[in-house]
């Protein structure tokens, strides 16, 4: 049985509230929109369940009644309530079940035998509730099954056949029916309904998989680190969103979450917001791992700023490049410090201490230059794709000691320049690729946005049930065209030849 999407939803949902002090990393919420669209999966995940019960045969002194089958189960009205903190209530009122069985009865008087046989056919009306517990074993989402009530609230036989040669016959698969039948349905939703659940949960706790790969060798671990909370018109749970490099799962980090700010309200189905903790520990990580530099060649350094960059240049700057005088130099940036992220109303800032690390080839470390570097980035959600690009890059030399200002602009100069066409571009290749939104199990996001706040990233979408992929396109092969010579005005023969063009209209005439 695939997971319904009401199960994949736990794997996304999480709130602010917190477990030994520590903040999540993530928070999204489904909204009463968003409930009411699930509450939609989760009754056909309920009618599924139903239409595939089966009652057992049953027989007594004069009968037998066998195939007893649900046939097709329909709802009412239905409502969604929140029960406690992480239990909410489905209710069904006059749900139709419609039911078939075969049935047999006999008799003897004297010594002749009679026998009846026929289908009988139900059709009861069905008040349902079940309530569903929200939970998690570990990091993981789990769901139960609650109080379920199941009354039958009216129940119609139809039994028909031949040979009903006795009343008290009829009478008797007619009770039997209304009795037994009526108690067996009655008893059997509830338990199948719970025992269907706990598939989910099972299935839902084995594919579940919290560490979630990310770029350069990271994971994020999406594990939940507290209950789900259910109020009336929204369900929460709660992320841990932190990333980590594949090589070192067990790497601390010398910050914590922040506090979640509130999530916006909005008529969208779903809201995702994202704390600065997410891109931080992934900042961290990437630093740790040594990604977070790169090494520039002479003929990269002499793209980037229009012309050869010499000892001589910086000499000025670094009084210990004097002696490689005109030699062309090569270069490599790498972060001294993880940077930083932050989230505002315009959008994402990054802040960094990197140091360009410069020199001959004979001599590839003779100078350091330590920086200051903020980064601006807007990100973007374009057809369920999410990117984004760095728009403004600010420099500042943090050991430029005293000089003189025209040495030190010159010195700027070159940073900005190698930094907006070596080191911004190599960025925006990584990110203008974006992520896109994912589809779970015949589901998929749309209409999502996203917008920046201070310490949070948000995202808000609603959700429908993804259409097919279009069918292949079949390619023919052309179709051989049939050369003709060009007839004169005054050939006898023009008034067939045109005949033959316009009745036949299959034949493909090649171009003259």
């Amino acid at each position: 049985m695939k997971l319904t999407l009401l199960s994949v939803i736990l794997c996304l949902l999480f709130t602010a509230s917190t477990i030994s002090g520590q903040n999540p990393g993530l928070q999204v919420r489904l909204t009463s929109n968003g409930i009411n669209f699930a509450k939609d999966i989760a009754l056909g995940f309920l009618r599924d369940v139903i239409n595939k019960l089966k009652l057992p045969d049953f027989s007594g002194k004069n009968f037998a009644i066998s195939n007893v089958r649900v046939r097709s189960f329909t709802f009412g009205s239905s409502t969604v309530t929140a029960k406690s903190p992480n239990v909410f209530k489905v209710a069904v009122k006059g749900a139709s079940a419609y039911a078939t069985a075969n049935w047999r009865a006999w008799t003897k008087v004297w010594f002749i035998n009679f026998r009846a046989s026929g289908t009988g056919k139900v059709s009861a009306k069905v008040d349902l509730e079940q309530t569903i517990g929200l939970g998690r074993s570990s990091d993981k989402p789990a769901l139960s099954a609650g109080e379920c009530k199941s009354p039958i609230t009216s129940f119609d036989i139809d039994l028909e056949g031949s040979n009903f040669f006795e009343d008290w016959l009829y009478n008797l698969v007619l009770s039997f029916f209304e009795g037994k039948i009526r108690r067996e349905l009655q008893s059997k939703i509830c338990p199948e309904i719970a025992k269907a659940l706990a598939e989910q949960s099972k299935k839902l706790s084995s594919e579940f998989q919290p560490d979630f790969p990310l770029v350069f060798g990271t994971n994020v671990n999406l594990g939940l680190v507290s209950n789900p909370a259910v109020t009336s018109n929204s369900i929460t749970l709660a992320l841990r969103g932190r990333c980590y490099p594949k090589s070192m799962p067990s790497l601390s980090f010398p910050f914590n979450p922040p506090t979640v700010p509130a999530i916006t309200t909005t008529s969208q189905m779903a809201r995702i917001s994202i704390s600065p903790y997410v891109m931080n520990t992934l900042l961290y990580s990437m630093w740790k791992s040594n990604v977070l530099k790169k090494r520039f060649t002479q003929q990269q350094l002499t793209a980037a700023v229009g012309s050869p960059i010499t000892a001589n240049t910086l000499v000025p700057f670094f009084p210990t490049l004097a002696p490689y005088g005109t030699q062309p130099l090569q270069a490599e940036v790498r972060a001294s410090q993880a940077p930083r992220a932050q989230f505002t109303t315009t959008g994402i800032r990054i802040s960094g201490k990197f140091d360009i690390i410069a020199g001959p080839s004979s001599a590839p470390q003779a100078a350091t230059i330590s920086t200051n570097v903020d980064f601006t980035a807007q990100p973007r959600l374009t057809n369920g794709v999410i990117s984004g690009s760095i728009s403004n890059v600010v420099v500042v030399i943090t050991n430029a000691g005293v000089l003189p200002d025209q040495v030190l602009n010159q010195i700027n100069q070159l940073i900005e320049a190698f930094l907006s066409t070596q080191i911004v571009p190599a960025i925006n290749d990584v990110t203008g690729a974006g992520f896109k939104l994912p589809t779970f199990y015949g589901y998929s996001f749309y209409g999502a946005t996203i917008t920046t706040k201070t310490n949070a990233l948000e995202i808000g979408s609603n959700f429908r049930k993804t259409p097919p992929p279009p069918p292949p396109t079949i390619k023919y092969p052309p179709k051989p065209c049939i050369r003709r010579r060009p007839i004169s005005n005054d050939d006898e023969l023009q008034e067939g030849f045109y005949e033959i063009r316009h009745n036949d209209r299959e034949e493909l005439l090649c171009p003259y």
